[in-house]
């Protein structure tokens, strides 16, 4: 009975840090393109492109001979959440995303944070569906 009790209480251990852990922890490992839009214009995928978020670090591997490093910022006190990202050379991007399970969407413009998960024509967002590896 003893046993029992310690593993149910274990158990509801590791499901409430599942829980509570937040976006920046879940956002951790490796992801891979389901969908990128670009100013409206849906780009193709390479499916041997992925993501691999650690830390505040995300590394865009392109191919066997491109990689792009650039460091992300999530704050989750917005509604959708807040992503900046900033590569070596100081381009920033800003925008929001949503982390559902094993699916994140990204949408980042240059100039102003979008308001939704949407690239219409003229927009310059990029939205990106990402599903975990």
């Amino acid at each position: 009975m003893v046993l029992l009790l310690a593993v149910v209480s274990f158990k509801g251990d590791v499901l409430r840090g599942w829980l509570h852990q937040s976006d920046l922890e879940r956002i951790q490992g490796r992801w891979k393109d389901v969908s990128f839009k670009v100013n409206g214009m849906t780009s193709p995928i390479n499916h041997g492109d992925y993501y691999v978020f650690k830390g505040e670090i995300l590394r865009m591997i392109m191919g066997a001979d491109r990689e792009v490093v650039k460091s992300y910022y999530l704050d989750e006190d917005h509604q959708p959440g807040w992503f900046d990202m900033t590569s070596s050379k100081s381009r920033r991007l800003i925008g929001i995303y949503e982390l559902d399970g094993d699916t994140l969407r990204i949408c980042t413009n240059t100039q102003k944070r979008p308001t939704a998960f949407e690239s219409k024509p003229g927009s310059e967002n990029y939205l990106w569906v990402l599903q975990r590896e």
